[in-house]
Parts: structure tokens; C-alpha cells; sequence
């Protein structure tokens, strides 16, 4: 067993909410999720990693690049090309 704080530095977890606070937490979580925008979580499962982890980031990209360019950013917000992030 691995405290919460070895966990992190190892890369296995990003957060450890306090237990008192882990149900509002996974509520608030699954209501961003609700709340996106169609397409959005079919694109993330098909670029889910096959058996090559470089080729399911790819494809994870191209579909945030293809989100941004069919308005999925807000007015006004300037991104950097989603393509120059993982293809160079």
C-alpha cells in the first residue's frame, strides 16, 4: 500500500480528495462529464490507446484539433495548434 503522496509523484494519481469530501468530488466530476458537448466522450473512447500507446495519443489529439476547429473553444480564447502538440 502507497500513501497518497508517493502515489502522486509516481504519476499513478493526480488528486486524493479528503474521504469526507470524495462524494461531492465524484458528483461534480460526473456532471462536467455530463455536461459536454456531443461527440465529445465518443471521441475520447475511440482514442483510447490500442496496443500502441503513440498511436491512441494521435489520435487523441486529432480529435481535440477537429473539437477546436468545429468552435468547441470559446470566442476570443487563443490556443496553439492542437497538431503542433504531439505530430513534431
Amino acid at each position: 500500500m502507497f500513501d497518497a503522496e508517493t502515489a502522486a509523484s509516481y504519476g499513478w494519481i493526480n488528486r486524493a480528495p479528503p474521504a469526507d469530501g470524495l462524494d461531492e468530488y465524484v458528483d461534480r466530476i460526473a456532471r462536467n462529464i455530463a455536461a459536454l458537448p456531443g461527440g465529445v466522450i465518443e471521441a475520447t473512447k475511440r482514442s483510447l490507446p490500442t496496443d500502441d500507446f503513440k498511436e491512441g495519443l494521435l489520435r487523441e489529439n486529432d480529435a481535440w484539433a477537429q473539437h477546436l476547429i468545429n468552435g468547441g473553444c470559446r470566442a476570443g480564447h487563443k490556443h496553439r495548434s492542437a497538431n503542433a502538440t504531439l505530430k513534431d
